[in-house]
């Protein structure tokens, strides 16, 4: 007796086939699109041959947006046609809020067409943790010197609330797990990108090693470094370390010898992309995050005193074998500009906190310290000058920060601001402690290791701002979202 394939496998080919034929068509008749433009094509035939074959948009929206957020561009044009303003300034979009507006419209038709598929309602205040930065942010808008760049970040605040109360209302077993596996993918992705990268000290991109990646040179302090789709290392660094712990805990606390294996895999992968960046910040804490997870292991009886001191000899040889090939570079990269770094910095949280100083209850405006601060130091003028020449030349957003992000919010939205942030930063932590106490096996091992990623991340914004930016703002959402519905999901990872 012949089996015939279920329909929607069926409509899940016809959607591959379709979606290839459509794509090669395009590119044909239209071959101004580029290799990025064929690749959103194609990207998007696959996504939607994905939904079809699985039947789960939720699932294949949240997967994509998880990966759209790491690339790392910022487009102007609409609202710039609509309001005017400078090139690189005010509202914009980025490719992620495609797939965001994609999970919110599944909700909206499925409850227009009757099919629903949202748990029951929970008790939880899900925007509580951000609904005091929120409320400052507001506020820092209404009586910012330029409200139109201000209001810009509040509205990607707004979107950080909206993102974390739909993940609360529809988290379940699937989507907690896919949310997971998607942060797994995007790091062990961005990491290889960047090790590659270095490896084959390709240019702006890695077709340049081919001769077809366009002109070729970086600037001198990103020039051989991994940058991955972040477009710089001071950005994937801290994206790394963010999530990479989370792959470790896995690899701890997991019962299940595959999925241990696994974890630790990627693991690797990711310790190899952060040498690659050659960042030194994050490269140590990545190693006091990964040591607090082999501790806490220990601790909640996960791992035993003695398999801690075989993998800290193992995490030792393997360290000293990634270092090898870099290490004349990171012996360079901490002798070279390195006093120079701390004194760069230092400077700046200088004229920062004289900008606090002048609005210290609600602060200049989200987006306005960087002018300010040239008024006060010729060296921050000329840097934003620059700055700004690449946001027009390139349409896209770019700045002079303040390099500590508290300081920068100190700045910008005044001590209300700077206590709204940190109490977001904090609730997100205490959301990983609560995980980690009511769950188990490899969920455990994601509580634990989100949190020391958190952890480590806190004290790397002393000396940086990249929390403040798209890719790891937006990914704190969603580390919220997993740490804060795991004890009431109980995913059961093994």
């Amino acid at each position: 007796m012949t089996i015939l394939p279920h329909p929607r496998h069926w409509l899940g080919t016809a959607g591959v086939l379709g979606g290839g034929f459509l794509a090669a068509s395009l590119a044909v008749a239209l071959p101004q699109l580029g290799a990025k433009g064929l690749a959103a094509l194609l990207g998007l035939g696959m996504i939607g041959a994905v939904i079809l074959w699985t039947g789960r948009p939720k699932e294949v929206f949240l997967a994509f947006y998880v990966l759209a957020l790491t690339y790392n561009r910022q487009y102007f044009d609409v609202f710039d046609r609509i309001f005017g303003g400078m090139p690189g300034e005010g509202l914009y979009w980025i490719p992620a809020d495609l797939m965001l507006f994609c999970l919110f419209a599944t909700s909206v038709l499925e409850r227009a067409l009757g099919r629903d598929t949202t748990p029951p309602r929970v008790r939880e205040f899900a925007a509580a943790p951000v609904l005091p930065f929120l409320v400052a942010a507001l506020l820092s808008t209404l009586v910012a010197e330029r409200m139109d760049l201000a209001a810009a970040d509040t509205v990607r605040i707004v979107k950080f609330t909206l993102l974390l109360v739909w993940l609360h209302r529809n988290m379940t077993r699937s989507l907690w797990l896919t949310l997971v596996g998607a942060l797994a993918a995007s790091i062990t992705l961005q990491a290889t990108l960047g090790t590659l990268q270095v490896v084959f000290k390709a240019g702006q991109s890695l077709l340049s090693i081919v001769g077809a990646g366009g002109p070729d040179a970086l600037p001198e302090e990103i020039d051989n470094r991994a940058r991955g789709t972040l477009g710089h290392p001071n950005m994937i660094a801290p994206y790394l370390l963010m999530l990479a712990p989370g792959a470790f805990g896995v690899a701890v606390f997991s019962r299940h010898a595959p999925l241990r294996l696994l974890a630790l895999v990627i693991t690797v992968i990711t310790i190899a992309g952060m040498v690659a960046t050659k960042s030194r910040g994050p490269g140590l804490l990545l190693l006091v995050a990964l040591i607090g997870v082999a501790m806490a292991g220990v601790w909640l009886r996960a791992l035993s005193p003695k398999a801690l001191i075989g993998i800290g000899i193992w995490a030792l040889l393997a360290i000293a074998l990634a270092l090898l090939p870099f290490l004349s570079d990171i012996i360079e990269r901490f002798r070279g500009d390195f006093g120079v770094s701390i004194t760069f910095r230092a400077d700046y949280n200088r004229a920062g906190m004289l900008v606090f100083s002048e609005n210290p209850l609600l602060g200049i405006g989200f987006g306005g310290s960087p002018e300010r601060m040239g008024q006060l130091w010729w060296v921050i003028a000329d840097e934003l000058r620059q700055v700004t020449r690449f946001a027009q030349l390139a349409g896209v957003r770019a700045g002079a920060p303040i390099h500590n992000a508290y300081v920068l919010m100190l700045a910008e939205a005044g001590a209300l601001g700077f206590l709204g942030f940190c109490i977001l930063l904090v609730a997100t932590i205490l959301r990983g402690i609560r995980g980690a106490l009511l769950t188990e096996a490899g969920s455990r091992g994601v509580c634990v290791g989100l949190t020391c990623g958190m952890i480590v991340q806190m004290v790397q914004q002393t000396i940086d701002f990249s929390l403040w930016w798209d890719p790891s703002f937006f990914t704190l959402a969603l580390i919220a979202a997993v740490l804060g519905t795991a004890p009431r999901i109980r995913p059961g990872l093994p």
